[in-house]
């Protein structure tokens, strides 16, 4: 039973990718969202929506764009990085506008036609940019210029420009201080407050459909902490935080499964060196700090240098903060040619959650092979420790089958 099966979900509540059906009105995105329609109906030309990353720049854009329909002509440029001319090719083709010739001269006139036509109809033209930090200095000139398309009474076209903070220091300099003086309307996202944090969480879980799955009441602190109101890491986090419940077969999420998200979530943003993840480091900082405190914390690095210097050799990958199913098929591969056996002073474990999954490999990628319930003593014939200190028992099943089970749902006996 996959993951979303087991809780009654339609869908993954926490996906990274923009998608419109789960967005969150939070005050700032309201805000935002109202700005980029007062801009459109008072053709005001130039728009600048800036914010960190993760912050819900693409989906705000995407949430844009569908609530437009079919009252104003948009095109939208998702690969900025491109020299003028390029630029202004992928401007037309988004439009199905076709020059007569290739010349620039020609592409120029082909758009102005096209503008007067939209106006005459009474449609807005608008050209949206994601990503807008990576557009050359050239091409942002190119931008200002094609912004002089206009009437006596208004803009031809409205540019609305979506980037990260570094954007408005570009535009700060004095090649670029033309551009910086027409921005009539300026958005910047920022991070959801305390309260929006949670309202966030629960709004995308009942979009996905929610089931069965409950969140403890006191999650709302340490997921704000720990993601400093980041609707990216926010989802990041609870995406991991439901993962590590349901592998002791809980429907309820706990403080505890956040803490253990925060760990692997920090593991991988040291071993990848994920830039947008630096963030998790300070992450796991505060928690050593303020939830294991003084020599608890310290023990807890301690360990994690032991192990993972005894196990710096360990065949498990990590990519993105997931393990992948080749990872996983070869750590069970390693634990098949190197058994590693069980303690002599350790004979069985007993199953402490409701259900927990017996898998077919010492890792949360691999398949489940059955349930055992609340209660269960099983044999163990072997342990398995992954390079983040989780220790995986192989055990005989009551059927007498083999399989893996996590040690966060069982106690040794």
């Amino acid at each position: 039973m996959d993951i979303l099966e087991f809780y009654g979900l339609r869908e993954d509540p926490f996906r990274l990718t923009p998608d419109p059906l789960f967005f969150y009105s939070s005050a700032g995105h309201n805000d935002a969202l109202q700005s980029l329609h007062y801009l459109l109906k008072q053709r005001e030309g130039f728009c600048l929506v800036t914010g960190e990353p993760g912050t819900g720049k693409t989906t705000l854009l995407n949430v844009f764009k569908g609530e437009c329909g079919d009252n104003a002509e948009i095109a939208l440029i998702l690969t900025p990085s491109l020299p003028p001319e390029d630029f202004l090719l992928a401007v037309l083709d988004d439009f199905n506008i076709t020059a007569a010739a290739s010349g620039k001269n020609e592409i120029l006139r082909a758009f102005r036609d096209f503008l007067l036509k939209k106006s005459e109809a009474g449609l807005p033209v608008v050209i949206m940019v994601d990503e807008a930090q990576n557009l050359p200095d050239e091409t942002l000139e190119e931008l200002r210029l094609l912004s002089n398309l206009e009437t006596h009474k208004d803009k031809l076209l409205q540019i609305i420009l979506f980037g990260q903070p570094e954007l408005e220091q570009r535009l700060g300099r004095e090649n670029l201080k033309q551009l910086n003086q027409r921005i009539s309307v300026r958005v910047k996202l920022k991070p959801l407050s305390s309260a929006e944090t949670m309202d966030y969480v629960n709004y995308r879980l009942i979009k996905a459909g929610k089931g069965c799955l409950r969140l403890d009441d006191k999650l709302l602190k340490p997921i704000h902490h720990f993601s400093s109101g980041i609707p990216r890491i926010i989802n990041l986090l609870s995406s991991r935080a439901i993962m590590s419940a349901y592998i002791e077969g809980s429907n309820v999420v706990t403080p505890r499964h956040v803490r253990y998200a925060v760990r692997h979530l920090a593991d991988n943003a040291a071993e990848t060196g994920n830039g947008s993840l630096r963030r998790i480091l300070h992450i796991l900082t505060a928690l050593i700090i303020v939830i294991a405190g003084g020599m608890t914390g310290y023990r807890y690095i301690e360990q994690r240098f032991i192990t993972a210097t005894a196990e710096k050799n360990l065949p498990l990958q990590r990519q993105h903060g997931e393990i992948t199913s080749q990872a996983a098929m070869t750590a069970e591969k390693a634990v098949q040619e190197n058994p590693v056996p069980a303690s002599e002073n350790v004979q069985t474990v007993t199953v402490t959650v409701q259900a927990a999954h017996v898998r077919s490999g010492p890792s949360i990628e691999s398949g489940s092979l059955s349930m055992v319930t609340n209660g269960a003593i099983l044999q163990v014939a072997g342990e398995f420790k992954e390079n983040t200190g989780e220790k995986w028992y192989k055990v005989i099943t009551p059927d007498n089958n083999e399989g893996w089970v996590s040690g966060r749902v069982v106690t040794v006996e």
